[in-house]
């Protein structure tokens, strides 16, 4: 847990959504760089899309949000063709009786420009199996661009709410609080970007010591 208004993450100082009096989970918000790291590694730009899903009735698990991403990967993938699909959700529950779950979702920009297709096609699936409308956060999206710092670093402190440490536990033993995308870090000896550069850096670390890397 972190009450600070910003963390070191990667040997990177970035600003969080957090106070004094409520902190954030470290390990939602390594979660969230994380991804957006790997995704930026694969791809120049990344659109982030955030939305809150809202549920009829209280459930001890996450079956079916779990159902919902399933989904929604499948349905995105047919009308974009995109390659794959970055997210990190969060379950929450304070004084509503039942669960909600904060959601981002991150898309090869250069498929998918503009988020309201993508907010329709969420709509659909989520209201077609009787549950609320979802919620759109105002300002809910960012374009982050490889190498491009105050854009991402912008999308990052919106996304550390979700880290909140207020709302987090109410649910069956085995379900989690949060869960994300198990995108890994594409390998690339460019030096040009944001999300490159780690991923370099970290197979420079690990590389055996008779391997020769040769700059480009």
């Amino acid at each position: 847990m972190i009450k600070a208004c910003d963390i070191n993450l990667d040997d990177e100082n970035l600003k969080i959504n957090a106070t004094k009096q409520y902190g954030c989970f470290v390990e939602i918000l390594a979660s969230i760089k994380k991804q957006l790291d790997a995704m930026l590694s694969h791809h120049s730009r990344v659109i982030v899309i955030r939305v809150d899903l809202h549920v009829n009735n209280y459930t001890p698990n996450n079956e079916l949000l779990s159902k919902f991403m399933r989904k929604l990967r499948k349905r995105l993938v047919n009308k974009y063709g995109v390659k794959r699909m970055g997210f990190v959700w969060v379950r929450e529950m304070e004084k509503a009786k039942r669960q909600h779950y904060h959601l981002a979702i991150c898309l090869d920009a250069n498929k998918v420009n503009y988020p309201e297709k993508t907010y329709a096609l969420i709509e659909e699936i989520w209201v077609g199996w009787g549950q609320p409308k979802p919620f759109r956060p105002e300002h809910g999206y960012y374009i982050i661009k490889r190498g491009v710092k105050e854009a991402y670093q912008a999308a990052f402190e919106r996304l550390s709410y979700m880290a909140k440490e207020r709302g987090k536990g109410y649910k069956a033993d085995k379900a989690n609080d949060y869960s994300a995308s198990q995108i890994k870090e594409k390998i690339s000896l460019n030096l040009d970007g944001h999300g490159l550069e780690n991923c370099c850096r970290k197979s420079l670390k690990t590389a055996p010591k008779d391997v020769g890397v040769q700059a480009i």
